[in-house]
């Protein structure tokens, strides 16, 4: 009976870590329930830069791209300047860049697809 009680819940955290479980039940002496979970911590996949950013900063990013200032970036996505400030300096740092020029340069690498972004705007 304690088998069936505690197996669904039990089998649903400890089996996907990798781990096992087992009860060991002695009439009249009572019942031992074993779980086993391991210790190692498996490595997280491997995330792509772009993968780092929020929508507004992949937008922000479109615009850096394509050459255009804060100015006319904030324009385009109906921001203030401020704004595209903060989202420019979060981004460089979640990229690892310490430039525009170079998170321009990445964006290009990994073949970022930017909404087109007017330059006159």
């Amino acid at each position: 009976m304690l088998a069936a009680a505690v197996a669904p819940r039990l089998s649903e955290r400890i089996v996907p870590l990798g781990g096992r479980w087992g009860i060991d039940a002695v009439p009249g002496w009572g019942s031992t329930v074993t779980a086993v979970s391991p210790l190692d911590i498996t490595e997280p996949p491997e995330l792509s830069p772009l993968d780092r950013l929020n929508a507004r900063e992949l937008e922000v990013l479109a615009g850096i791209s394509q050459g255009l200032r804060n100015r006319r970036i904030a324009v385009r996505l109906q921001l203030s300047e401020h704004t595209v400030k903060f989202h420019v300096r979060d981004l460089l740092e979640k990229l690892e860049v310490r430039s525009r020029g170079e998170a321009a340069a990445l964006a290009h690498a990994l073949r970022i697809d930017p909404e087109p972004v007017n330059k006159t705007a």
